[in-house]
Parts: structure tokens; C-alpha cells; sequence
């Protein structure tokens, strides 16, 4: 899968996470409508899309994972050099986050629900039978088929609603019971999916942190480098600066030395000269 496609990909899997966190607020809302309804026919419109709401969000979550896990895997699989690899591993891991939280969010929701039901049947119990322990009540809620209690008190108009709400009641648990199950599931294999991939991951992080410890220990070998031929250069330049001041101080000595070689040759006088002239000095005395 391309960048680009990946990117889209994981936008319209957070856009569905975003459809699931406004359905579970949708059906906290119907179910406390539901506990604080007065009117049979109302609680059954309440329960009807109560429980299409539930249903839809039940795809979702499942068709959310599976995406969520094939992200995954398909990021195991690239090579560690690719350069998408630190992005398409921040975006799974932030969607998985995500979709654990709202998970986690359903599951207390459904928690309190369920809890709350059962304050009612048990009330309902006790109208019944004034003197139920909670053992038997529990032991109600997880049979009420099995309750002598309530065929005997049956005869009774008070009674038969009281058992009609019960088995409302019960029926309401069990599918909230099933839901916490399906949820805890979910939750259980995304976890299981990020214990998978870890040494996998972790490969991927050794295999960038080797990368960047190499091109970290480049950069200095280079900086080294450069710090040996500026050395290099700043050597020659002195060499070459001691030899120019050596030649300068000998052409110095010459022209010093030029002068007095030409003040000595302009105060000899050649000795045959000499001769000559004396000669011509003593020839006249002799005539």
C-alpha cells in the first residue's frame, strides 16, 4: 500500500472510531431512558433501538479491528530502510490506542448498565419475596426458569408484573453480559496483536537506531576531517610563508650588498695607468 493510500486508509478508520464513540454515547443515553422509563410501550421503542444501535456498533468494532490488524502486519512486513516506516508505525499504534479506550468506554457503560438492572430485579424480587437473600436472587438472575418462588406468587396480579419486569430485566442482562464478552475479546486480541509485532518492532527501532548511531559517528568522522585538512592548510600556509620571509631576507642582503661592491670598484685605480703617467712626467728633463 502506497503512502498516500495508507494515509487514507488509517483517516477513514479513525473517522469509524469517531461513528462508534458517538454510538456508544447514543445508547448510554437510550439506556437511561430506559431505567427511567414509566410507560411499557416507550421501554420497548427504547429497547428496539437500543438495540439496532448496539447491533451496527457490533460491526463496526469488528470491521475496526481487522483493519486495524492488517495495518499492523502490513507494517511488519516493510523493510526497515523504508522511509515511511516511522509514520505508518505512529499512526497504527495511535489507532489502536484509540480503539482500546473506546472499547474500554463500552465496556464500563455496559458495566453500569448491567449493574443497574440488576438493582431492579432485585427490587422486583423483593416484591415477591420481602425475605430473599441475595444468594437467591444471583441464583435468579442466572436461571429464572428454575424460581418455585414466582410460579407460586404468579397467582397474583402484582406478581405477574413483577415476574413479566424480572424476565425483562434478565433478558437485558444476558445480552449486556454477551456484549461485555464480545468487548473483552476484542480488547484481548488487540492486545495480543501488539505482543506479536513487538519483536518485530523492535527490530524496526534497533535497525533505525543503528542507522542513525552510523550516520551520527559519519557526521563526526567528516567534521574530523575537515578539521585535519584545515590543519593541512594551515601548515603549508606557514611553510610557505617561512620560505617566502627566507627568500625576502636574501634578495634583502643582496641589494644591501650591491652598494659597497660598487663603491669599491669606483676607488681602485688600475696599476698600468699609473705607470704610464709617471713616465710621461720624466721624459722631458732628459731633452
Amino acid at each position: 500500500m502506497s503512502t498516500q493510500g495508507f494515509l487514507e486508509e488509517t483517516n477513514s478508520i479513525e473517522a469509524n472510531i469517531s461513528t462508534i464513540q458517538q454510538n456508544i454515547g447514543r445508547i448510554e443515553e437510550l439506556q437511561t431512558h430506559i431505567l427511567g422509563s414509566t410507560s411499557s410501550m416507550q421501554e420497548d421503542a427504547l429497547n428496539k433501538e437500543r438495540s439496532n444501535m448496539m447491533g451496527n456498533t457490533k460491526d463496526l468494532l469488528f470491521q475496526i479491528k481487522d483493519r486495524i490488524k492488517k495495518i499492523g502486519y502490513e507494517n511488519a512486513q516493510l523493510p526497515a530502510n523504508d522511509s515511511s516506516i516511522g509514520l505508518r508505525k505512529q499512526r497504527h499504534l495511535h489507532l489502536h490506542d484509540k480503539f482500546n479506550r473506546v472499547l474500554d468506554e463500552y465496556r464500563r457503560i455496559e458495566d453500569t448498565y448491567m449493574k443497574l438492572q440488576k438493582d431492579r430485579i432485585t427490587r422486583q424480587y423483593k416484591i415477591v419475596n420481602p425475605a430473599a437473600t441475595q444468594e437467591e436472587i444471583d441464583e435468579y438472575v442466572s436461571d429464572p426458569s428454575n424460581q418455585p418462588v414466582f410460579q407460586h406468587a404468579a397467582r397474583t396480579g402484582e406478581a405477574r408484573s413483577a415476574l413479566a419486569e424480572v424476565q425483562k430485566r434478565h433478558g437485558d442482562i444476558k445480552q449486556i453480559e454477551s456484549t461485555i464478552s464480545e468487548l473483552v475479546g476484542l480488547f484481548t486480541e488487540m492486545q495480543l496483536q501488539v505482543e506479536e509485532q513487538d519483536p518485530v518492532l523492535g527490530q524496526i527501532e534497533e535497525s533505525v537506531d543503528g542507522v542513525t548511531i552510523k550516520l551520527e559517528q559519519a557526521g563526526k568522522d567528516i567534521e574530523e576531517a575537515n578539521k585535519s585538512a584545515l590543519g593541512s592548510r594551515k601548515k603549508k600556509w606557514i611553510l610557505f610563508g617561512v620560505i617566502s620571509a627566507i627568500i625576502l631576507i636574501i634578495i634583502v642582503i643582496i641589494i644591501a650588498q650591491m652598494p659597497k661592491q660598487a663603491n669599491t670598484t669606483s676607488t681602485t685605480v688600475p696599476a698600468s695607468n699609473v705607470v704610464t703617467v709617471t713616465r710621461n712626467t720624466t721624459s722631458p728633463s732628459g731633452t
